[in-house]
């Protein structure tokens, strides 16, 4: 190139009038100094984002927790699996398990009834050989009888009440073997053994069944009402205890409760993907909303324009000189 074109260049760059001032015709010097602090900045705010909008980290529940806090609810729970009346019954297929009376009550037994005396062994051996209706009745009658101990609410959203433990010895009807089932499960529940059997027995799917169990028991449906967490609100989050859902659950949520079939395992994954086909293909579309980020001149962040007497040191004009049109056409000069 001549000294003319090259002079014609500059000259050109410096008088051209510039409405913005994005990088590619500037030279930039990029601020690696903030690096580490822009860092330090974000994990204050996501910090700060988990503190006070995140999901809390409690505990996670257990079986043997859970059973020893409420054994009535445990009671009524083992029952209503025996009966087919409990929530897990109801969606055991959708869950890939056997009925629940045999994961939750009789698997367990029939494997520690040797621990467990001979009346569980002959209640065992009772409920094994009666047909399956009679099954049904002996079960159904105990459930009908846990109602008559158990306080009513005043409505439908103020959770399911337990069965008054101390009671349950009082209760008379023709039950069968299903008391002393029920009750040696509670003994299995509260040691910690029935947790350890489900880990024991399907260990790809022992967290799942856990849970399971807990929602056929009261107290996780009850927390979920006291603090306003029930399906038709915004839901819970099933891995952690009783937490509230995080903050970016929301709009999920929202298609779970409002949206129509968005209660349906289709209609909510068929919501979700139109919204992430949203995000993904209009938004970065969208004239406007792409240009945010520079209209808002995030990219001050990380890098600046030089000074001019920056570009005038002999350095720079030797490097940056022949490719930028020279000290003015970099950004320099007067």
């Amino acid at each position: 190139m001549s000294s003319e074109e090259h002079t014609q260049q500059a000259a050109e760059a410096a008088s051209s009038p510039r409405t913005t001032d994005r990088p590619p015709s500037r030279l930039v010097r990029h601020c690696f100094w903030k690096y580490p602090l822009l860092s330090v900045v974000l994990l204050v705010v996501v910090a700060l984002l988990a503190f006070f909008v995140g999901s809390p980290n409690w505990p996670r529940d257990t079986i043997a927790q859970v059973a020893q806090k409420d054994p009535g609810g445990a009671v009524l729970a083992f029952t209503q699996e025996l009966d087919g009346t409990s929530s897990s019954a109801d969606n055991a297929q959708e869950f890939g398990m056997d009925a629940p009376g045999q994961v939750f009550v009789l698997g367990p037994l029939r494997q520690a009834a040797s621990l467990l005396g001979p009346d569980v062994q002959n209640a065992v051996a009772s409920y094994d050989a009666a047909s399956p209706q009679q099954r049904q009745d002996w079960a159904a009658a105990y459930e009908k009888a846990l109602g008559s101990i158990t306080a009513q609410g005043g409505g439908d959203m103020e959770g399911i009440p337990s069965p008054d433990y101390q009671k349950i010895g009082q209760l008379k009807g023709n039950f069968g073997p299903i008391p002393v089932l029920v009750q040696a499960d509670l003994r299995l529940a509260q040691n910690g053994y029935l947790e350890q059997y489900l880990h024991a027995d399907q260990p790809g799917h022992a967290y799942h069944l856990t849970n399971i169990w807990l929602y056929d028991h009261p107290a996780m449906l009850n927390t979920a009402v006291d603090q306003g967490l029930t399906d038709d609100q915004w839901g819970m989050v099933k891995e952690r205890g009783f937490p509230v859902g995080p903050w970016y659950l929301i709009i999920p949520s929202v298609f779970h409760v409002y949206f129509p079939g968005g209660v349906t395992g289709p209609g909510f994954v068929l919501w979700n993907l139109l919204f992430a086909a949203i995000l993904l293909f209009l938004v970065p579309f969208a004239p406007g909303v792409r240009n945010l980020p520079r209209y808002l001149k995030f990219y001050r962040f990380i890098y600046r324009y030089p000074v001019a007497q920056e570009l005038e040191r002999p350095e720079h004009v030797e490097r940056h000189g022949a490719i930028h049109g020279g000290v003015e056409g970099a950004g320099g000069g007067q």
